[in-house]
Formats: structure tokens, C-alpha cells, sequence
């Protein structure tokens, strides 16, 4: 019996030391490698390398809630201006049929990826924008007899950024490269350029923090939207109205930049082509155009000075611009009326053109000459920290646009425009309680003063009762945004 066990317990081992000895001749397969989500040494924070690439990614978002209260009195449209959004023509539009607040729902999505090569860093960012919007934020305030009640909001949606850089190039959809301060902190715009353009430009970097950049920009996005402006009867009338043509030639830009620990300075210059067409006209059985071309150009400096004497985070911005023919270049609201949310401010419209087209007396009705506009704009803003989680920030601008002596002896109801000037004085309370979050209230003032044109030896034509020639307004507006 004891030999018969001795005989099955060996027999097992064996059996079992055979089975080992085979399991070890087998391959084994190792487990894959974990790619986790890598930091980026090159970009700064916030940007992870994408999983299995040598490209590194930022995800951001905003998240703008806003309302806002502007008074409004009653608003006149020259016979020259641009029509009524609801009747599609001129004329009185009462303070009561327009919205007076309004509320803005705003997110912003934006993806921003970098890769390092031999020419350096290949970035493409792309920023998508979508808005709902209520009362004066949807046009409510020449809605001319629809109200509130009627006013059912809508939604925007844009690509509000999207634009490639690589070796010093750019080329996209960004903030225009002529613009420095550009609405930097005021919630309503004041006088500066401030606008977002299709463009392809190189900078060059020279070192010592000075870039120089020449920017190819779509000359349509700085045309007016209520187009040339056209005197409307006598010996100095347009046959057919003239009108911006079709874009040729695109703006040029051209930008100097110097970038210190102390602060940043630029100056920037832009020429902008102003082609026009007129017609038909009468006398040649409808197909007469008439054409006439001129050029516009823009000039701006500013300067951005850092101020931690007084606390960490303050700085004064200081910028003034020039233009003739050019008129978004000193102020991107299209015109001296416009801008605080609501398209006008009420009181007698002041529709600023890039120029005005002039008949000449005694040639072909298809003849006429471009009378360019030409302003100036000056802005100042200040920001100040009382405390790391409290600031205020006081800003405020001043301009002025005058047209040629021909136009201004014509009366404005026949197209003529007369000298304006506008100034516009704000202050925001800005509280940060936590990072990245902010709430905001923001008071405006704005006045202007014009002159109405008349015909040469004349008193103007008298505006409609109670219709302000210099009209002022009022803003308040609550903000409440994260950013993420």
C-alpha cells in the first residue's frame, strides 16, 4: 500500500512539473502603456499635450450675463439716414415705441492649439460666440412703433475669432491690427477703433520687445452701413445715388509696436480706397453708371503705462487717431449716434459718412466728385485697485468730424452735413470675489453737439418738435461673467 502511494505521489509531481515547465515556454504579452494627459512646458498654464501627439491644447469658455437701462427720447432719421427697421421709411420714431433696458445672454467657446517646430510656434485658436438677446439688445431701439411687447428677442451665432499664425504670419478672422486700446475695459464703446476683421499679415519681431506688422484687411467690414452720403436735390443732386462699389483693393494696415516691462506703445497707419458707383440715370434709357474714386487713410498712437506704485494691476491708457474718408478708424460706432447698444441715442441723427458725393455744375449728370469726411478722436482710461478683489476703472472720450464747405452750405434735409462734436464719460465698480469671476456696473454719459447744414445764406430747416439737435443720453449696465 505505502508503495502504491509512493507511486501516485510521484507521478502527480511529475505531471505537475511537466505542466510548469510547459506554461514558461509560452509568450507573455505585457500591458499597454498608459498615455496620460501631459502637461505643456512651452505654453504656460492651462494647455495639456493631446494624447499622442506633440501638439498642445487649451480649452477656454465665457459665460456674460448683462442687462441694461439707456433713456430715450425721441429719435429723428434725416432724409438722408437710414430707414426705419419696421416701416422701411424715415422719419420720427417716438421715445415710448423704443426699448429703453434690455438683457444679454453671451457664451464664448474657444479651442487654442500649439505646436513648437522649426519656425517656431504653429498656433490656431478659433473662438465661437452665440448670444441671446432682449429688449434694446435686439434692436429695440429704433424699432419705430414695435415695442417691447412685440419685441420677442433672437439669437446670434458667430465665429467670433478664428485665425492661423506660424513663422510671423496671420492669417484669419482677429482683432483688426490698427486697433490698440480697443474698448479694453468699457462695457459701451467710446470714440477708437474696435473691430474684428478678416485679415493676412506678417509681423516681424526685431527684438527689444518692437514688432512692426503690415496687415491686408477686408476694406467692406470698415464701410458705413448706411453707405455714402448723396445730396438729395438742386444743381449739386447725384443722378441715382451714389454708393460704395464693389471692393478692389483691400485696406492696408501697417503697425510699429514696443512692449516693456513699464507698459506698451504703438502707432499705426491704414489706407482705405473708397470706390463708388452711381446710376442709372435719367437720359440714357437706364443703363447711365456714374463712378468716382477717392482715397481714405487713418493715423493712431497710444500708449499703455503700468502703475504698480500705486497698486498691482493699475495702468493709465492714452490714444488719439486721425482719419479723412476713413471714419471707423477714429470710431468704430459707424456714427456719432450710435454705439450705446440701442443704435441711437435719440435727438437728431448725426449719420457720419466716409464721404459725400457732390454733382459737379455744368457737367454730364453722371459727374460728381467725393467729398471725404475728416475727425479726429481722443480717449483716456484709467484703472485703479483698492483692493485685490475690488477696482474701478473711470475712462472717457472726445471727437469731432467736419465735411467740406460745399456740403455744409447745403440744407441737411436736401444731405448736407454740418460739424459735429461728442463727448462720452464713464466709470465701472468692478468686484472679483472669487478667480475668473466678475460683476460689474458700468454708468455712461454721452452729449452731442452739431450744427444742421443750410443752404448758403439761409436759416437750417427747422427739426421736428421736442426732437433734440444736441442730444445727450444716459447709461446703466450690470454685468456678471466667468471666465474658464
Amino acid at each position: 500500500m505505502t508503495v502504491l502511494k509512493g507511486f501516485l505521489l510521484g507521478s502527480a509531481v511529475a505531471i505537475i512539473t511537466a505542466n510548469t515547465a510547459n506554461a514558461a515556454d509560452l509568450p507573455v504579452r505585457k500591458a499597454a502603456p498608459v498615455d496620460y494627459v501631459r502637461v505643456c512646458d512651452f505654453t504656460g498654464a492651462g494647455f495639456f499635450y493631446i494624447p499622442g501627439t506633440d501638439t498642445c491644447l487649451q480649452i477656454s469658455a465665457t459665460m456674460r450675463v448683462e442687462g441694461a437701462f439707456i433713456n430715450n427720447s425721441r429719435l429723428f432719421f434725416p432724409v438722408a439716414g437710414i430707414p426705419n427697421r419696421s416701416t422701411g421709411t424715415f422719419g420720427l420714431v417716438p421715445g415710448r415705441d423704443r426699448d429703453e433696458s434690455g438683457f444679454l445672454a453671451r457664451a464664448r467657446l474657444g479651442v487654442d492649439t500649439r505646436t513648437q517646430t522649426a519656425y517656431g510656434t504653429l498656433r490656431t485658436y478659433l473662438q465661437y460666440q452665440i448670444d441671446r438677446l432682449q429688449g434694446l439688445y435686439f434692436g429695440g431701439g429704433p424699432n419705430g412703433g414695435v415695442n417691447t411687447f412685440a419685441n420677442a428677442g433672437g439669437n446670434n451665432a458667430a465665429l467670433r475669432r478664428g485665425f492661423i499664425q506660424f513663422a510671423g504670419f496671420t492669417a484669419g478672422r482677429l482683432q483688426s491690427f490698427f486697433d490698440f486700446y480697443a474698448d479694453n475695459y468699457n462695457y459701451e464703446g467710446i470714440a477708437n477703433s474696435d473691430l474684428s476683421n478678416n485679415v493676412f499679415a506678417y509681423t516681424y519681431t526685431a527684438g527689444g520687445g518692437l514688432s512692426a506688422t503690415v496687415s491686408i484687411e477686408d476694406r467692406n467690414a470698415r464701410n458705413l452701413p448706411q453707405n455714402l452720403g448723396n445730396i438729395l436735390g438742386g444743381p449739386n443732386n447725384v443722378a441715382g445715388a451714389a454708393r460704395y462699389a464693389g471692393e478692389t483693393v483691400p485696406d492696408v494696415v501697417g503697425v510699429l509696436r514696443y512692449d516693456q516691462a513699464w507698459g506698451s506703445a504703438q502707432l499705426s497707419g491704414a489706407y482705405h480706397q473708397i470706390q463708388s458707383t452711381s446710376g442709372p440715370f435719367a437720359g440714357t434709357n437706364g443703363q447711365g453708371l456714374g463712378k468716382a474714386d477717392t482715397d481714405g487713410f487713418a493715423v493712431q498712437g497710444g500708449v499703455r503705462v503700468k502703475l504698480p506704485m500705486l497698486a498691482a494691476g493699475d495702468d493709465l491708457w492714452l490714444q488719439g487717431a486721425y482719419q479723412e474718408g476713413a471714419y471707423t478708424y477714429m470710431d468704430s460706432g459707424f456714427y456719432f449716434n450710435g454705439g450705446f447698444n440701442s443704435i441711437a441715442v435719440g435727438g437728431f441723427q448725426h449719420l457720419d459718412r466716409d464721404a459725400v458725393a457732390v454733382h459737379l455744375v455744368g457737367t454730364q449728370a453722371a459727374a460728381y466728385v467725393l467729398d471725404k469726411g475728416r475727425g479726429f478722436s481722443v480717449m483716456a482710461a484709467f484703472n485703479h485697485y483698492f483692493s485685490p478683489n475690488f477696482h474701478d476703472v473711470v475712462f472717457g472720450s472726445y471727437e469731432q468730424i467736419t465735411y467740406g464747405n460745399g456740403i455744409k452750405n447745403i440744407d441737411w434735409t436736401l444731405g448736407g452735413l454740418g460739424d459735429a462734436s461728442q463727448y462720452r464719460v464713464g466709470n465701472q465698480f468692478l468686484w472679483d470675489p472669487v478667480k475668473n469671476l466678475e460683476v460689474g456696473l458700468e454708468v455712461d454719459y454721452l452729449h452731442i453737439d452739431q450744427t444742421l447744414a443750410h443752404n448758403r445764406g439761409q436759416v437750417a430747416t427747422a427739426l421736428p418738435v421736442s426732437v433734440s439737435k444736441n442730444p445727450d443720453a444716459f447709461e446703466a449696465r450690470l454685468r456678471v461673467q466667468r471666465d474658464f
